[in-house]
């Protein structure tokens, strides 16, 4: 099968994977050194994609990775459960190639899961929920003291990706309990990524942070437009397309520069020349539209998820038609028709909690360029 030149919507790997080395480079030096490090950024900046490939990169040079994403866990005991089954998969690696047998993995745990083999040899694990709740960072402990064993003296890592989650788990949030265990992690490579900036904020910086000096952090930007333009032109010629450096430049800026927006509206500029050799300008406007269109009834249930406070719909409808650093100003207040600025506080964090709006360089503005020019249409 014929791949495609351009690819968005999940964590992407090489041909796909646009620059980044010196940022890979770093994640990779860390993992190495044992070094804890943390990977910021918002969503769609391709986070997951870096640090899978860095993980890649360390587990070439025959060190032992774990990836566990914690998006979905609700509770410490599920916490638990995804870190352990994460760091199992990565111990053990591909069925009949393991190095370690599960009995002895399971034999080094204070508390012992549930454990069933699949069809395809990937290990998955169930911790009993009493338990595993008033132990839980035993089972984590434990699990990176099986990673830091099974590593011998090569580097070890464990990746949580999606790290915010911990923040809303408990009566005070997880953090406490992460630094207590980052600090008896002795030889292996904590990488805490998270894609909610204002959440990462909180946990990593400033006084009272409950992982404040605990690694290094990396705080991902877009990618900077002349490799991307690049990037785009080499890609488009796979698919027997030219495209030129303006035309390369108007996706980038139509899609806010943002990695994943920047493929989705390549593929659709692509497919907008059919016949034609060169992709054009009108191409990629055409390709917008489509995107648009197809993402209507997606765009407008998040509208009205937001019923209930019309402040917040009003806040997105202004930001979206004018981005703005004066969200404060009586001339912002008055166009989303509210009394004080509290309210217009309430909503922006209403909305960035959503993730539907982001602040770039003190300038508040919709987070999905789609989302926007949806909204300006309507």
């Amino acid at each position: 099968m014929e791949l495609p030149p351009y690819r968005f919507g999940a964590p992407v790997d090489p041909p796909w994977f646009c620059d980044r080395q010196r940022e890979l480079g770093v994640v990779v030096d860390r993992m190495e050194a044992g070094i804890h490090v943390f990977v910021l950024s918002p969503r769609r900046y391709g986070k997951t994609s870096l640090i899978r490939r860095a993980s890649e990169r360390v587990a070439s040079a025959g060190g032992r990775t774990a990836y566990a994403n914690l998006l979905l866990a609700t509770n410490e005991a599920e916490v638990a459960t995804v870190i352990l089954q994460a760091v199992l998969r990565g111990v053990l690696g591909p069925a009949g190639r393991a190095r370690h047998s599960l009995e002895s993995l399971l034999r080094r745990l204070r508390v012992h899961p549930s454990v069933s083999i699949g069809l395809d040899g990937a290990v998955s694990v169930s911790l009993d929920p009493s338990l595993a709740a008033g132990r839980w960072i035993d089972v984590v402990a434990d699990a990176v003291a099986v990673l830091h064993q099974a590593a011998g003296h090569r580097p070890a890592a464990l990746v949580l990706d999606e790290f915010q989650v911990v923040s809303t788990i408990g009566r005070t949030g997880l953090g406490g309990a992460f630094k207590a265990l980052a600090d008896g992690a002795e030889g292996v490579s904590l990488v805490f990524a998270g894609s909610h900036l204002a959440v990462m904020e909180q946990l990593t910086k400033g006084a009272g942070a409950p992982l404040h000096g605990m690694g290094e952090r990396l705080v991902l930007d877009v990618v900077p437009e002349e490799p991307m333009v690049a990037y785009l032109q080499r890609r488009a010629r796979t698919a027997g397309k030219r495209m030129g450096r303006s035309t390369a430049g108007l996706v980038y800026r139509l899609a806010d520069a943002v990695p994943n927006y920047v493929q989705q509206l390549a593929l659709a500029g692509l497919e907008a020349a059919g016949a034609d050799v060169e992709i054009a300008g009108g191409h990629v406007e055409l390709g917008l539209r489509t995107i648009v269109e197809r993402q209507a009834s997606t765009f407008a249930q998040q509208f009205e998820a937001l019923a209930s406070a019309p402040a917040q719909q009003r806040t997105l409808k202004e930001l979206a038609r004018r981005p703005t650093a004066s969200v404060y100003a009586k001339a912002f207040l008055d166009a989303v028709g509210v009394a004080n600025a509290n309210a217009v506080t309430t909503a922006l964090h209403a909305l960035d909690g959503r993730e539907m709006v982001v602040r770039k360089d003190r300038v508040w503005d919709v987070a999905d360029p789609f989302l926007r020019r949806w909204l300006v249409q309507e």
